[in-house]
């Protein structure tokens, strides 16, 4: 999966909506303080509110320099009275399924006969036959605003969309308990249209026969729940559809509509809380405060219970030809009411929760390279746990390298260091291997007082148990020298925390500040490569590999990177070079206007070429001070 689509309004700098299109490499350039940051503490803010249902945070999971400042310095203009808008779009249309969304995947639902109506129509099964059935992309938007009640942020609105469509939406005040599902889109072509269009046409067989009395009662219980919000158990369309079907299966009918009939609520909100509901239609929704639904747990939804006098109750608004003596009074109708009800609520929260979850678990597993990485000191010593917040400074980078045992991914990094079509910067790493005598000791002892010959067993046995410790260093082929990383320009070590995100079998976001940091123009274009080599599909990993946010004032990166697309386009890449497609390449201007920031796409041709012109004053000062 990738991240296709970002939007952002009254979020720091950016007033009035920005909607930026990314591709596996998304260049962010511009002058300084213009506000291209602002997209990445979009993403950290979001991976905040999904991952520890944070609205108001200062310092963030990816560490670092991140310190948002919570909800009053993020607001655009500081206005409280402003609602911050976010939504991420991911395409899914790379991989082969996701357990976060089990019906797109090939599952089902459990009742056999909820699952035969269009609501199932999400199952991948159809895939061939029905495109349009797979969830291709999905989009996830949260709206936050302050509250004076609780003297704080909360989620106020969630959206969510699926193939470029809105579902559905939960919407809340400031207040517990009060959270709604609702704005549901019943005419969703993923809901509308049946698996099996066939089983639902209302005309009689080819032959001329009538079809089962079982297949003619799916057919219009599917008709009349396409749209559930214009079922009325006394209308007559109703009525006339219980004069076609015979009197033994018309007490299954009423059940099946009596399930079906949406609740309404007419005291949810007062008008002024929830604005933008559009319709009356809703279901309460547990959340602890806000809109925002915990992800790790189902959706919990308040779905009456189906008791035997809610069908008798239905049955008794029904004109008298539909009644029947024995109606809501089988436990087995009831077990079947029950069975449905939990079938909705599995369907609602793959639709409502799914696309949340998957959006919290694609943040969860982003990179951030931050503008400064720091460089180990002598004899650093690595995490042992995994830290995710490390890579801001660099020094998870490290930390990888030396807990790469197997020395693959020592190998590659050198690969690109010293590579001749690569980095070229006359340098690889070198991993040594110490053992140390702690002083004082049995074997610090036998060396103090001087060794014999009858010591040499002891002695043996004793250099098995001491400990150890590695240590990676650099060589200069040039020099022919060992050296550490802190005895190095700068450059080198800020580029190797870079070097290894790329490299490291990890999918999803991989957001770069500044590589170029003091690194030579002739080591920046080869980084042009590395950004071209990182995001390929791995061969390990289903998935469509990384997606490259890069925040940098560099020429020389994004010349290399429209030389590959020439080279493509004229078949003259040279081997063993990966080439790129200019609709693998976004390159997004950043410019502080009046009304707040704007992201600027700059279009780029198969010939490598920009179609839309460099804003002025960026990129001329070259030509100014060569003519």
């Amino acid at each position: 999966m990738r991240l296709a689509r970002i939007e952002i309004e009254n979020f720091k700098g950016i007033g009035s909506r920005q909607v930026v299109d990314l591709k596996p490499i998304t260049l962010l350039f511009g002058p300084n303080s213009a506000g291209k940051s602002t997209i990445l503490q979009s993403l950290h803010y979001l991976r905040e509110i999904l991952e520890r249902g944070n609205a108001d945070p200062d310092q963030t999971i990816a560490g670092g320099l991140i310190d948002l400042g919570g909800f009053a310095a993020l607001v655009h203009g500081h206005d409280l009275n402003r609602e911050i808008k976010l939504k991420v779009c991911i395409d899914l249309q790379d991989d082969q399924g996701s357990e976060r969304l089990p019906l797109n995947s090939g599952g089902s639902l459990r009742d056999p006969d909820f699952a035969n109506l269009g609501l199932r129509y999400l199952l991948g099964e159809y895939a061939e036959s029905q495109e349009s059935a797979f969830v291709k992309t999905i989009a996830l938007g949260l709206e936050v605003q302050w509250s004076e009640l609780i003297g704080g942020p909360f989620i106020s609105r969630l959206t969510v969309d699926m193939n470029g469509r809105q579902v559905a939406e939960i919407l809340s005040p400031a207040q517990p308990g009060r959270a709604r599902l609702c704005n549901f889109q019943f005419d969703h072509p993923l809901l509308a249209e049946p698996a099996q269009p066939e089983l639902f046409e209302l005309s009689e067989a080819d032959d001329g026969e009538k079809p089962d009395f079982d297949t003619q009662l799916k057919r219009e219980i599917a008709e009349l729940s396409r749209d559930m919000a214009s079922i009325d158990l006394s209308s007559t369309r109703v009525q006339k559809m219980g004069q076609k079907i015979p009197k033994a299966i018309r007490a299954q009918l009423v059940q099946e509509l009596a399930s079906y009939k949406p609740v309404r609520f007419t005291d949810i909100h007062d008008g002024s809380e929830l604005t933008g509901q559009d319709s009356v239609y809703a279901i309460a929704v547990d959340t602890r405060l806000g809109a925002l639904p915990a992800l790790d747990t189902p959706l919990k939804l308040d779905l009456r219970d189906v008791e035997p006098e809610d069908v008798q109750a239905a049955s008794d608004d029904l004109p008298e030809f539909l009644r029947t003596p024995s109606m809501g009074k089988t436990r087995r109708a009831i077990d079947i009411e029950l069975g449905r009800r939990k079938a909705l609520s599995d369907l609602l929260d793959e639709l409502v929760l799914g696309p949340a979850r998957i959006v919290r678990d694609y943040l969860n597993a982003m990179t951030y390279i931050g503008p400064l990485r720091e460089i180990p000191g002598r004899r650093y010593r690595p995490r042992r746990s995994p830290d995710e917040s490390r890579w801001a400074q660099g020094l998870a980078a490290w930390d990888l390298l030396y807990s790469d045992t197997a020395g693959k991914l020592l190998e590659e990094v050198n690969a690109w260091l010293g590579g001749e079509e690569r980095l070229k910067t006359g340098y690889r790493l070198e991993k040594f291997q110490f053992r140390e005598v702690p002083v004082p000791s049995r074997f610090h002892q036998l060396f103090d007082r001087g060794l014999s010959e009858d010591d040499l067993g002891e002695l043996q046995e004793l250099y098995a148990t001491l400990g150890g410790r590695s240590e990676i260093a650099l060589r200069d082929f040039e020099k022919g020298i060992i050296v550490a990383p802190s005895d190095v320009g700068v450059g080198i070590s800020q580029m190797i925390p870079v070097i290894v995100s790329c490299l490291r079998n990890q999918q999803g976001i991989l957001a770069i500040e500044q590589p170029e940091l003091h690194v030579h123009p002739a080591i920046q274009v080869g980084l042009g490569d590395l950004f071209i080599h990182a995001v390929q599909p791995s061969e390990s990993v289903i998935g469509a590999g990384k997606t490259l946010l890069v925040e940098t004032h560099s020429e020389h990166i994004m010349l290399r990177l429209l030389r590959r697309i020439r080279e493509v386009t004229e078949n003259e890449v040279p081997p063993g070079v990966i080439g790129l497609s200019p609709n693998d390449l976004s390159v997004i201007y950043v410019e502080s206007c009046d009304d707040g920031v704007r992201f600027r796409p700059l279009r780029v041709d198969r010939e490598g070429e920009f179609i839309d012109r460099w804003p002025k004053g960026f990129f001329e000062e070259r030509a100014e001070e060569l003519f």
